[in-house]
């Protein structure tokens, strides 16, 4: 199904209207669901929800609704994505960062740190979930640069984006192209092929 992006980071498909009613019951059903805080932040001294707890209690009802979330790492991003079985869809990309700070851990235990922060945030903001004012990733330092990073481009998306230009005049292509360069994180081979395939 065609996305529609919302911003940079955030998109859904063309059609949503088996999504939403779906959206509609799980909030139904996770309101007579109960989320008990089950970890504690040793460092601050304050419980928080692990995302294995997030997960137990929500999966059961993401499937009587007809839905499932992906979670997938980009580059720097991890991209949170609800199905519905239907097809239709809604995700946003999240950039993260290892934990710091912390102690008796090697850098692989700071990138799993920081990646489960990141599920566990991302996912709880595209369900509404709240998971209160946990800072059990405080130590998880991400830069104003890594926030403004543009969203790279796979090759599927570079389909999509060709097709794209070519709704648009000869004249007009250049223009549009220049545009979505400046939102977009583009290769210089990812360039070529787009260059090669709409003539420009």
């Amino acid at each position: 199904m065609k996305p529609i992006y919302f911003s940079e980071n955030l998109f859904q498909s063309e059609i949503v209207t088996d999504l939403v009613p779906a959206l509609v019951k799980f909030n139904a059903l996770f309101h007579e669901a109960t989320l008990v805080k089950d970890k504690k932040n040793e460092h601050l001294k304050n419980a928080y929800l692990s995302l294995d707890n997030i997960l137990n209690v929500i999966r059961p009802l993401l499937t009587e609704c007809g839905l499932f979330i992906t979670q997938d790492l980009a580059g720097d991003y991890l991209t949170t994505i609800i199905y519905h079985v239907s097809g239709q869809y809604k995700g946003s990309m999240m950039p993260f960062s290892p934990m710091t700070g912390n102690r008796g851990t090697n850098p692989l235990q700071d990138l799993g740190g920081g990646i489960t922060y990141a599920k566990r945030y991302s996912l709880s903001a595209c369900l509404g979930i709240s998971v209160d004012t946990d800072t059990d990733g405080a130590d998880s330092k991400i830069s104003a640069q890594q926030l403004k990073r543009k969203p790279t481009l796979s090759n599927e998306r570079i389909d999509g984006l060709v097709k794209h230009l070519q709704t648009f005049s000869e004249t007009e292509q250049a223009s549009e192209f220049e545009k979505i360069k400046e939102k977009f994180d583009i290769s210089q081979s990812q360039i070529k092929n787009i260059y090669e395939r709409i003539k420009l």
